[in-house]
Formats: C-alpha cells, sequence, structure tokens
C-alpha cells in the first residue's frame, strides 16, 4: 500500500513537470532556418493585436474589409544569425519584464542554448522603443543585456535620436528619445554608427528605408547565393498593409516617404522572389511576397 501511494505520487509529479515544461515550450515561439553558410532563428519577442486605431488615416473600405474585427494579428519579433564567428542580433525586442507585452527574447536564447554573453553584435533597424528596449536587461534595467555586442545603428539614425534638437522638434516622442538616451548612454563605446550600404557584419549589408524614422535602415543577408531581407518596420499590420500599401502607421513619422518605402520594399520582394524577415509580420515573420490580382500584395508565410 505504501508503495502505491509513494508511485502514484511519484508519476504524478511527473505528470505535472511535464505539463509545465509543455507550457514552456509552447509559450516559446522560435523556428529556424538555414540560409547558405547562416542559420537563421525567428524569435517572438511576444505577439497580440493590432488595433485599427493604429492607422488613424486610413480608408474606412480598407479597414473593415482587412481588419472587420478592428484587430490585426501582430508580433515583436527578433532574428538571430550565426555566420562565420558572429552570433548576431537584428533588434533587441521591447525588453518589457512583465505585463501583456512581456518580452520573452532571453528566455527563447536560453532555450536554443545561446547566453547573452555570446551575442558579437546587435544590429538596429532604429531606434523605436520596441527594437531597443530589450538591449538593457529586464531585471536591471540600467546594465547591459548583451555585455559583449557592439551595438550598431545607421548615422542618421543615431543622430537624430540624440541629438540636442530633435526632441524640441518632436515633443511628443519625449518618451523615446528619453530610452534612446539611456539605452546608448550605457552602452557607450559598444555602440557604432554605419552608412547606408555598407557591410555590417559577414554576409549582411545595410539598406537606406527612410521614412519610418529618418534613419530607418534594412538588413539584407546574402550567403552562397540566398537572400534574406530583414526589413524591420516596413509594416505593422501585415493583414491590412500588403494589400493596401499605401496606409500609414501613426509610428511612421514621415509618412509619404514612409508609403514610398514601403511600397519599393514590397514590389523588389516580389520583383526578386526574396525572402523577408518582418519585425510585425505574425510568428515565424518569415516569408515571401507575390503581386495580389486585384492591386497590392499578397504575404506568403514560410
Amino acid at each position: 500500500m505504501h508503495f502505491m501511494i509513494v508511485h502514484v505520487l511519484f508519476v504524478t509529479f511527473f505528470v505535472i513537470l511535464f505539463t509545465i515544461l509543455i507550457s514552456q515550450v509552447a509559450e516559446a515561439k522560435v523556428a529556424n532556418l538555414t540560409m547558405g553558410k547562416a542559420s537563421v532563428w525567428a524569435i517572438a519577442d511576444s505577439v497580440g493585436d493590432r488595433d485599427a486605431s493604429t492607422f488613424p488615416g486610413a480608408d474606412p473600405q480598407a479597414l473593415a474589409k482587412y481588419m472587420p474585427s478592428g484587430k490585426a494579428s501582430t508580433a515583436i519579433m527578433v532574428f538571430l544569425v550565426k555566420i562565420e564567428n558572429e552570433l548576431i542580433l537584428i533588434d533587441a525586442g521591447l525588453g518589457a519584464p512583465s505585463g501583456e507585452r512581456a518580452s520573452h527574447l532571453h528566455d527563447i536564447l536560453k532555450l536554443i542554448g545561446i547566453s547573452p554573453e555570446q551575442i558579437t553584435v546587435v544590429l538596429i533597424t532604429h531606434m523605436h522603443p520596441d527594437h531597443i528596449g530589450g538591449l538593457l536587461r529586464p531585471d536591471k534595467s540600467d546594465e547591459k543585456a548583451f555585455p559583449s555586442a557592439r551595438v550598431l545603428s545607421s548615422r542618421i539614425e543615431h543622430d537624430f535620436w540624440l541629438g540636442d534638437e530633435s526632441p524640441k522638434l518632436f515633443p511628443s516622442r519625449a518618451a523615446g528619445f528619453e530610452m534612446a538616451r539611456k539605452v546608448f548612454g550605457i552602452y557607450g563605446d559598444t555602440s557604432e554608427t554605419f552608412e547606408f550600404g555598407a557591410a555590417v557584419a559577414p554576409g549582411i549589408r545595410a539598406i537606406d528605408a527612410r521614412g519610418h524614422t529618418p534613419g530607418n535602415a534594412l538588413f539584407l543577408l546574402e550567403s552562397e547565393g540566398e537572400r534574406l531581407l530583414f526589413w524591420g518596420d516596413t509594416l505593422h499590420a501585415a493583414a491590412l498593409q500588403f494589400p493596401r500599401p499605401d496606409i500609414n502607421a501613426h509610428f511612421d513619422m514621415n509618412p509619404k516617404e514612409s508609403a514610398a518605402t514601403r511600397a519599393r520594399f514590397m514590389e523588389m520582394a516580389a520583383e526578386e522572389k526574396l525572402l523577408i524577415a518582418g519585425t510585425h509580420v505574425p510568428f515565424p515573420g518569415i516569408g515571401t511576397v507575390e503581386r495580389a490580382p486585384e492591386g497590392g500584395y499578397i504575404f506568403i508565410s514560410r
């Protein structure tokens, strides 16, 4: 009798433990693919919905057609690239320790066997909080999350967010300027800038994508004839903006330029059969773009 009780308790313990582990794995959204000599991980820092109010100038008919519930699935994606001797993060997520948009980047890095100290480079598409907040530790927001990494952003982006005049021109974005100053103050000498067109890591080149922010960059990975374009915030709601690339989010700092940039890179992806990786494309955030018969574009998730 005693043996049976112990046996039942033993089995119950492992059932509970197994359930916990399955739950943790289910929450950890990560996918892996190979691009030539590079390994790429698509990591969901968080997932959620984008509200229609994000697009204040949108055609109401387009919203009704493509976002009938008033919401669209989205995510904050971070991409990890391993190539040669480098471990490269494309953006760093929000870095939120808790709440609806709590960040899972560090949990997922641990799950795939990568420690923060192993990251050698972080490439920043632009300096909005959901791209640079994760550069600081969620549990100690005055310390580097990636102490061994060089952090690279475009010179134009760096000068805009860290310059003295920009906060006066954009007072509504005070919190963003404050975060950028804090983050890049902490990284100090390990923060570097690049010019558009430059090689920023093995097999990776920076591309001018100004519009969403003044110095917004995309990153093109090329290895053994395979290509993957990390296009950051080219869009914020895939369901709406692939068919209607002319629609801007209120995050876009230069709406006219942002819409033109969005259309240009969608057409480039469709024309060149290019694989894209988007920060706010629903997990896994990677796929191809095709022209839609009625105009606009269609996204095919990989």
